[in-house]
């Protein structure tokens, strides 16, 4: 480990809020979670108001919220990540009661998401069902439940489906939605998108030699289709327009700097909340951005990092992927920055 590295995570040890010294402690540091120092900071974070506001929203019968997707506090799926990025075990009570809830859930039919998720089922774009089996999973369910078996399935035959095509014409048609340009997929046509990669990288059950070698093939075939792909959002074509669907298969593999997000202020939150995902994955496509390691060490190198970052980058990382119950303090948002850049470097072998 570098120097740097080392000083910003003593950094965390001393200044970091219980959320972010939890999962400092676990994900970086590799600390056991049944010792006393961790069952203490655990129990802080259970006290944590947006803990305790998340925990309120929990039903009777399990079901965390309102829908099955949607915002924090609404939406099933963002409750769940918002617990789980504040570092709540799964084995907690309430959230062994919510899976135990979504593995038997039987009147999904009347969840408001259902109907246009479920149109993007019908067509096997992976909707509401993959949106299902990816929250079981994130629950810890077992990989043998039959959707999320169902949704693994799909999401190879997206890829097997992929095979056959030459061009994005050969699975959309052009269009123009509100003015601006936009694809939606032919009806029967298989494609992969972003749902069905996900399903696969946070699985193992379906990796045979055979199957491994397909969906890899399938992938390169995929990339190098796409790689002057400049229409715009894909959607789903059932009547109407539902999605987007999209996974972003020509992204430039470039260095990363804070000053990439200027002109969209909401991507560096998007960015940061990607990288301190509490989400376990199985890497299965070897994809990444060469430069990110050195990136993210020149973020964590840079002294000024936090004045360089704007005040709606700011405002944006705050809303949509902080973790600090507060930014009172200067130290308590660096924290919010270093934790991420951190977990990803964790993530990536390189700390």
């Amino acid at each position: 480990m570098n120097p740097k590295n080392r000083q910003t995570i003593e950094f965390l040890l001393k200044y970091a809020p219980a959320n972010i010294l939890y999962r400092t402690k676990k994900e970086i540091l590799g600390e056991p979670i049944d010792g006393p120092e961790m069952s203490a900071l655990q129990e802080k974070i259970l006290m944590l108001p947006k803990v305790m506001k998340a925990f309120a929203c929990q039903r009777e019968s399990g079901f965390i919220g309102s829908v099955l997707h949607g915002c924090y506090f609404d939406g099933f799926d963002s409750t769940v990540e918002l617990l789980k990025k504040n570092g709540v075990e799964l084995s907690h009570p309430m959230l062994k009661r919510a899976r135990e809830m979504l593995a038997n859930w039987n009147d999904f039919e009347n969840d408001s998401f259902y109907k246009s998720g479920n149109a993007m089922d019908e067509h096997g774009r992976g909707g509401f069902r993959a949106v299902w089996a990816d929250l079981l999973l994130e629950l810890g369910e077992e990989e043998a439940h039959p959707l999320i078996q169902e949704q693994v399935q799909n999401a190879l035959n997206a890829f097997q489906g992929a095979l056959a095509h030459q061009s994005p014409d050969d699975f959309s048609k052009k269009a123009v939605f509100r003015g601006e340009p936009c694809r939606y997929y032919i009806k029967g046509a298989a494609f992969p998108a972003a749902n069905h990669i996900k399903i696969l990288e946070k699985t193992k059950s379906w990796r045979t030699a055979d199957s491994l070698a397909t969906v890899k093939r399938a992938y390169a075939h995929c990339k190098e289709i796409m790689r002057d792909y400049h229409d715009g959002m894909i959607y789903v074509n059932c009547g109407y327009f539902v999605g987007p669907f999209n996974y972003n298969w020509n992204t430039t593999h470039t260095p990363i700097t804070i000053r990439d997000f200027d002109d969209c202020p909401i991507n560096f939150a998007w960015f940061m909340k990607g990288l301190g995902s509490p989400s376990v994955t199985y890497p299965l496509f070897d994809d990444g951005n060469p430069y990110l390691i050195d990136s993210l060490n020149a973020m964590l190198e840079d002294e000024n990092l936090i004045d360089r970052i704007t005040d709606e980058q700011l405002r944006m990382f705050k809303n949509y992927a902080s973790i600090a119950p507060a930014w009172r303090k200067k130290e308590s948002i660096m924290c919010d920055l270093y934790f991420p850049i951190l977990a990803a470097l964790k993530k990536a072998g390189a700390l």
